[in-house]
């Protein structure tokens, strides 16, 4: 952001700064663009929002010695497409409605059956779930009671099963599999049609908004949780997002290229214990006869070398987005060797700060973590054992971590038993 405001206009950067503070879904898509745009500009000339003259101001013109064009940046999700697919949604009402019937937190199966809705076009599959708006009421007037009557009758494992022509489900809830929770649905959002799905219609208003743009122009689409991205060449019916990408730019003359970013991720080994290695994966389509193709491929793979390395998969980054707060970093994790205790400089904070303690072992939702048993916390343990025995910390140092981490680390080293609160030998 600091090396932004050296390129770009400041208020541009304040918007950019406001969106970000912001949670909600727009907050992913304002994350890619400040990637972008700082990749970018480190290696050309980068001006924002720059009026053509239709009126329109597109998010990016990059000038290069002989190298020039305009984009606009995008980010794609399937949010239409899940809340015509209410899923979860109706996971969570049946998880409060639990709650108030006394039941424990889990122990839910919920399993979605679907149709398909075919046509000379194509086929898309839909869940048998009420609308959205509906979903209360449904829960209300046709889970609850038959729940109500299966806890009067004693049964020990709740299931019901609802078949119509619009609603096809089972549930089941057995309190013994408390707090684990799980389900299952057909994959509804993998496009198969190349111009209706949510990439296409991303992609179909920046025609619009590059129109008129002197030279080359192109959509840089970022992944912000939509299938098209990932790779599911074994479904048979499944487009890929360069095949939709090469569908818009049949269409739509006004565009050049198409660049897509999404994050890939390998784990580089069987079972291993460390996260997996994240990276950005870029793809550049371009329209048959384009010329200068050689040239953005050189600029964007530099580009993307650029990018800082992602830490979540664009799934759980589009969840985190829409959360209040900074979330997690090292909660709940430690070291520990012989006279030395390591915990989270965060975590130490909001205990000092009377927001947790260190039996909560990290979790995020502490009131509703002190609801379930306990387990004990090693490091709270080690504590105790030296206090115990009289160690109090003879220095306390701050590790830092690198620019990837959200945290550093804090750590205790103990001394030799203290005779002020030991007994004398």
């Amino acid at each position: 952001m600091n090396d932004l405001r050296s390129t770009l206009d400041g208020a541009a950067v304040d918007l950019l700064a406001a969106r970000l503070n912001q949670p909600g879904r727009d907050r992913l898509a304002a994350m890619w663009e400040v990637a972008v745009l700082y990749a970018l500009a480190s290696f050309g000339t980068l001006r924002s929002e720059e009026p053509l003259p239709s009126g329109r101001r597109p998010d990016a013109v990059f000038d290069k010695k002989d190298l020039r064009f305009t984009a606009d940046i995008t980010t794609v999700s399937d949010e239409g497409l899940d809340d015509k697919n209410p899923f979860f949604d109706l996971s969570e009402l049946i998880e409060k409605e639990k709650s108030r019937l006394g039941l424990p937190i889990g122990g839910l199966d919920l399993h979605v059956k679907s149709k398909d809705h075919r046509s000379a076009r194509g086929v898309q599959t839909v869940l048998r779930l009420p609308p959205r708006k509906r979903l209360s009421e449904f829960v209300r007037d046709q889970i609850v009671p038959q729940l109500r009557d299966q806890m009067r009758a004693s049964e020990k494992v709740l299931r019901i099963a609802i078949d119509t022509d619009d609603v096809g489900l089972e549930i089941t809830i057995d309190p013994d599999k408390s707090p684990f929770s799980g389900g299952g649905f057909a994959s509804y959002d993998a496009p198969t049609i190349k111009d209706r799905n949510p990439l296409f219609n991303a992609m179909k208003p920046k025609a619009e908004q590059l129109r008129g743009a002197e030279g080359i122009t192109g959509v840089i689409v970022c992944d912000g949780d939509c299938a098209a991205f990932s790779d599911r060449g074994a479904y048979s019916n499944y487009i890929s997002a360069t095949a939709i990408a090469q569908e818009f730019l049949r269409q739509y003359s006004s565009v050049g290229f198409v660049l897509l970013l999404s994050i890939k991720e390998t784990r580089r080994a069987w079972m291993q214990i460390e996260p997996p290695e994240r990276r950005v994966h870029h793809r550049l389509v371009v329209r048959r006869g384009f010329h200068g193709q050689d040239q953005l491929n050189a600029l964007f793979t530099a580009v993307v070398g650029k990018l800082p390395k992602p830490v979540m998969m664009p799934v759980n980054g589009a969840l985190r987005a829409r959360e209040s707060g900074y979330g997690l970093s090292h909660h709940g994790g430690y070291s520990m060797e012989r006279r030395t205790i390591r915990i989270g400089s965060r975590e130490l904070m909001e205990i000092m700060a009377g927001l947790r303690t260190i039996e909560d072992n990290g979790a995020k939702n502490v009131e509703a973590s002190r609801k379930l048993p306990r387990r004990p916390n090693p490091a709270q343990n080690a504590f105790l054992r030296n206090l115990q025995r009289g160690q109090v910390p003879v220095a306390i140092k701050v590790i830092k971590t690198g620019e990837d981490e959200g945290d550093d680390w804090i750590e205790f080293e103990f001394g030799d038993p203290d005779p002020a609160i030991s007994p004398l030998k």
